[in-house]
């Protein structure tokens, strides 16, 4: 019993010396227990907002791009609130507005989800915030 009770304070006493080095500064110490602990997480969030946000990052730039260049075209037409130069400009506007918005919303997908690493599972890591205007 005495070995099992000798065992047990030991590994307790080991456990807690892998983390004391943290604690030695007065707040900061607690602040890289708490991030090392929550490693697991972050990359569990980076990797879910790269896999789910990505795409929603696509669609969304893809739309973005398709009204603006549909808009853009339409009015050197004949106005964007005339239908038939919308319908005209949509021939053009929409394979430009599939590679265009295809090229940003990778890009500001994978953006937002390395991003998420800082605040796991949050709206903004999965693309769902404010599309952001570079």
């Amino acid at each position: 019993m005495k070995t099992k009770l000798a065992a047990a304070a030991i590994s307790m006493c080991m456990a807690l010396g892998t983390v004391a080095p943290a604690f030695a500064d007065s707040e900061a110490g607690l602040d890289h227990a708490v991030d090392g602990s929550l490693i697991v997480t972050r990359v569990f969030g980076m990797g879910a907002g790269l896999v789910l946000g990505t795409p929603v990052a696509v669609a969304r730039e893809t739309t973005k791009s398709y009204i603006d260049l549909t808009s853009g075209a339409a009015d050197k037409v004949g106005g964007h609130d005339f239908m038939p130069s919308c319908i005209l400009a949509s021939f053009f506007s929409i394979p430009a507005a599939i590679v265009v918005g295809a090229g940003k919303g990778v890009y500001a997908g994978t953006k937002n989800g390395i991003n998420g690493f800082n605040t796991p599972f949050a709206q903004d890591s999965f693309s769902m915030g404010s599309l952001n205007e570079e």
